[in-house]
């Protein structure tokens, strides 16, 4: 693997008598992208000046966020190791429960303590406590894209549509129904002979 510099600097003379000064990021192993440009310098001595300074704030950045995701890696880590401890204890505790079936099943007096069952118990609950911290977290987490919000609005709005639709509906069979039951033109309480007819 290369120990070339990550990011590095270059002053360039213009067609103007100025100087531009880039501040360079090694993409590839053979292709370089200008992370930072200032343009029209004086002197190319101005030029080294401002990169240097430019330069030392980046890889101060770099640094910084690099040690952000070391710790953020070792809190990860941590999480996984607990995690297997706690499913290595379940799993222990599962191998205990079925050899103590099996031998009450042979009549024999082996039994958990009652010390070991809290214990057992405990650590059962702290996984499962575990393993509900990681799916809030997750949740919370996780930002929400702008379609995922459109998204959402749209089946609400849907579903507000349908809840119309089904009420308008169902005042329309009102609205029937009491007609059926209505009075004739002509003011009696017989049903019109077109209804006798179906």
């Amino acid at each position: 693997m290369s120990k070339a510099p990550k990011y590095s600097y270059r002053v360039v003379e213009k067609r103007n008598n100025t100087w531009t000064a880039e501040i360079q990021r090694q993409a590839t192993s053979k292709k370089k992208v200008v992370s930072k440009r200032q343009t029209s310098f004086a002197s190319e001595d101005e030029g080294i000046a401002w990169a240097k300074v430019e330069l030392e704030k980046i890889l101060v950045n770099h640094i910084e966020r690099n040690k952000r995701h070391d710790e953020e890696r070792a809190e990860q880590y941590q999480e996984k190791l607990k995690k297997a401890e706690l499913a290595a204890a379940q799993a222990s505790l599962e191998v205990s429960e079925e050899a103590t079936a099996t031998e009450e099943e042979e009549n024999t007096s082996f039994a958990l303590t009652e010390e070991q069952q809290l214990k057992a118990i405990a650590d059962l609950q702290e996984l499962e406590q575990l393993e509900n911290d990681d799916d809030d977290k997750e949740s919370a987490a996780k930002p929400k894209f702008d379609f995922e919000v459109e998204l959402e609005e749209a089946e609400l709005a849907e579903k507000e549509a349908l809840k119309k639709a089904k009420a308008k509906k169902s005042k329309k069979a009102d609205v029937a129904d009491a007609d059926d039951d209505a009075l004739t033109a002509d003011g009696s309480d017989q049903v019109n002979d077109i209804y006798l007819q179906k």
